[in-house]
């Protein structure tokens, strides 16, 4: 295991480039992508260490993500409109896949945390879906998300990303009033 110093750095680094990523993101800045790439490979890592194994590939899946993100952009945000039974089927199937993942966390690894890590999991890849398609209400999902995150890593020593989601849970509650 990396020392304490060389996770805290890391630690750092991935902090200031999610904030950067969402900073960039609510203002519609195409270098967002870069940036969530960054972070994101960096949190891969960082939640592996941390046994927050379901967290880790959600990061992973953030980077694949950073990409589509930036090659569907085009240089442009087009923001789209979904009706409330598209929200609705989204948080029922993100439900059902949050429980599924929670009990095989539980019952074939170690997961210090294995139903909110499922939760924040889950609901972020849906959550995720839908910011890339630019429809404005994924801040509601990420600010859920968001506090959820503040808890799960500061129960794993994880203490400057804890600090980062409670900045994101601000920053996302802006974003959806358009304070930004």
């Amino acid at each position: 295991m990396p020392s304490k110093r060389s996770l805290k750095v890391l630690e750092i680094l991935a902090v200031i480039f999610g904030l950067l990523y969402t900073l960039l993101y609510a203002k519609e800045i195409v270098w967002c992508w870069l940036f969530a790439f960054l972070g994101s490979s960096l949190f891969v890592y960082l939640c592996y260490v941390r046994r927050i194994y379901a967290e880790s590939f959600l990061q992973l899946f953030y980077v694949f993500m950073a990409f589509y993100g930036y090659f569907s952009t085009s240089g442009e945000f087009k923001k789209a409109s979904w009706t409330v039974e598209d929200h609705l089927t989204i948080i029922g199937l993100a439900l059902v896949l949050n429980i599924a993942v929670g009990f095989f966390l539980k019952r074939k690894t170690d997961s210090a945390l294995p139903f909110t890590d499922a939760f924040t999991t889950v609901f972020s890849i849906f959550a995720t879906w839908v910011m890339v398609n630019y429809v404005h209400e994924n801040w509601l999902y990420f600010i859920v998300i968001d506090a959820v995150s503040v808890w799960l890593y500061y129960k794993r020593k994880l203490y400057y990303g804890a600090i980062l989601f409670v900045i994101y849970t601000v920053i996302s509650t802006l974003a959806y009033f358009n304070y930004l």
